[in-house]
């Protein structure tokens, strides 16, 4: 009998040969018996692989779902930015768009409290937050807002792709990494084994329920899905770091990781996923 073992980034597949001459019912019998000794081996069969390295807890990033994106901001990126006098000229322009599902005005007074909540790309400014009807409409408002009588322009807002599927991302410590640049004691890129004591780490910190490895390809197949008509506030590229994501349970999953995992070697900084990309 031959054994042909393979391993995929899911699970082991094993495959039984049987030599001529053995009975079809003793083959299975080993078959089973030799699948099951293959299994315990390599760890069971949700063990996964990631970076050439076998990790029981790690798994590969979830295949979907993609969320739509629909959001856009419509401000004018200027030193005053939209103003009391022009703001509402603005808005009854884009109240006309049938493209357009909702949309919300903020004014730059309304902002000044809330600074870190803006998501303003030209600071605390007056602005709209709007959602399309459909993903194409994205592209059609944009070019309709090119003709507002108040100069403005369109931006996407792209929902995380990671919202809903884990709590808390750990930015991974990659060669062009800051805190390498920065010279931060006991910094290093993150080797195969620095990834295993980070997460082994994660399991002892807090109750987890999965744990995702994202590697610089998946993240940039992520960033392109965020902006796929240029009209993000960034531009979308290579994306050559890698991270791990945390889903938990635990309220104050991401303060915990924070404090546990900062002056790790190999974790760049870990901060709480949003729906918000920027």
């Amino acid at each position: 009998m031959v054994i042909d073992v393979s391993l995929s980034n899911d699970e082991p597949a094993v495959e039984v040969i049987p030599r001529a001459g053995v009975s079809e019912p003793r083959s299975r019998m080993r078959t089973v018996v030799v699948a099951m000794a293959v299994l315990l081996t390599i760890g069971g069969a949700g063990a996964v692989w990631f970076s050439g390295m076998r990790s029981q807890s790690v798994l590969p990033p979830p295949d979907g779902p993609w969320p739509e994106q629909r959001g856009f901001m419509v401000l004018q990126c200027s030193a005053e930015g939209l103003t009391p006098e022009t703001q509402p000229v603005v808005e009854k322009f884009l109240r006309t768009l049938p493209e357009i599902e909702n949309l919300t005005a903020y004014s730059k007074v309304q902002m000044e409290g809330e600074p870190l909540m803006t998501r303003n790309v030209c600071g605390v400014q007056a602005h709209f937050v709007g959602t399309a009807r459909d993903v194409s409409d994205i592209p059609k408002i944009a070019k309709e807002v090119a003709k507002s009588p108040v100069s403005v322009g369109l931006v996407r807002l792209p929902v995380n792709f990671w919202a809903g599927k884990a709590d808390v991302r750990v930015m991974l410590t990659g060669l062009g990494s800051p805190v390498l640049q920065l010279g931060r004691e006991g910094a290093r890129a993150a080797g195969k084994k620095d990834i295993e004591v980070i997460v082994e780490k994660i399991r002892q910190a807090v109750d987890v329920d999965k744990i995702y490895y994202e590697d610089s390809a998946f993240a940039t197949k992520i960033s392109a899905s965020y902006c796929p008509d240029r009209l993000c506030g960034f531009i979308p590229g290579p994306v050559d770091q890698e991270a791990l994501y945390v889903k938990s349970d635990a309220p104050s999953a991401a303060e915990t990781l924070k404090s546990a995992l900062d002056d790790m070697p190999g974790v760049d900084y870990v901060f709480p996923v949003t729906p918000d990309v920027l």
